[in-house]
């Protein structure tokens, strides 16, 4: 699983296992296959959700997203604020005295690199991406379609499509896929399944501008942290030092020396 899907399901307060993914280990349906399926559009900014619906077709989790493509640069930001989780609706409240609310992955596969941004703490980490995953990204794929329908999806016309993909070790991926055939052929909605889960990626105001090269560069003046845990360490320390001036004050006389522990440090950038 690449880095920022580990992130999100930590937002998610661990009520989803997993993401389904249109491609081997990947982000909530941001992965090689899903870029393969823009075909030639190659740089835009949209909104996109995901949503994860059970057996009974009913949302239980939801994560609405900037989506922003260069190229083979991707950068994807989130705010827990506009999250739903109804199976842990409390879960997610949790994040923000913390710093955690808001987080902007930076996903650079010619770098084999994800870069995993937390704005309100200025703080970043930077993840390795493995080979064979950066290679799919950058990699041609086989990708066949077969027409089901035509369709009237987020007020496009659409074609309908069953797509597979198959990547250069021969695995195949499928998808029920809209293109909206009013908007470059772009694909508005990508559906697939995940065990008993169907997840569904909609894409809406897709705009076909070429964002700024720096919008997928952390910014110079964060905290560069060694790994994830380390950066919510950090957050945690963080927030009690800031309000333990608010805490009664109940200390013994005498009290006993607290076991010494380690802070963990950031890596300075």
């Amino acid at each position: 699983m690449m880095p920022w899907v580990w992130v999100t399901v930590f937002l998610l307060g661990g009520a989803v296992s997993g993401f389904a993914q249109l491609a081997g280990p990947g982000s909530p349906g941001v992965t090689a296959s899903l870029i393969h399926l823009f075909g030639s559009n190659v740089a835009f900014t949209a909104q996109a959700e995901v949503q994860i619906l059970g057996l009974d077709q009913k949302e239980r989790v939801a994560m609405p997203m900037t989506f922003t493509r260069l190229d083979s640069q991707i950068r994807v930001e989130v705010e827990v604020a506009r999250m739903r989780n109804r199976e842990q609706p409390d879960a997610l409240a949790r994040l923000a005295p913390l710093g955690l609310d808001r987080v902007i992955s930076l996903i650079r596969p010619e770098q084999r690199t994800t870069w995993v941004a937390f704005p309100k703490l200025q703080s970043v980490v930077k993840l390795a991406m493995p080979p064979a995953e950066a290679e799919a990204f950058l990699k041609k794929a086989k990708v066949e379609r077969a027409e089901l329908a035509k369709e009237i999806l987020e007020g496009h016309p659409c074609r309908k499509q069953r797509v597979v993909i198959t990547d250069a070790k021969a695995e195949k991926h499928e998808a029920t896929v809209w293109i909206a055939t009013d908007l470059r052929n772009f694909p508005v909605c990508v559906a697939t399944r995940e065990g008993n889960d169907t997840v569904v990626m909609r894409f809406r105001q897709v705009q076909f501008t070429r964002a700024d090269t720096k919008a997928f560069e952390p910014p110079a003046s964060y905290t560069e942290y060694g790994d994830m845990p380390a950066l919510m360490a950090g957050a945690s320390v963080k927030y009690l030092r800031e309000h333990s001036s608010a805490a009664p004050a109940t200390a013994p006389a005498s009290p006993a020396s607290p076991p010494k522990t380690k802070t963990p440090q950031p890596v300075r950038r």
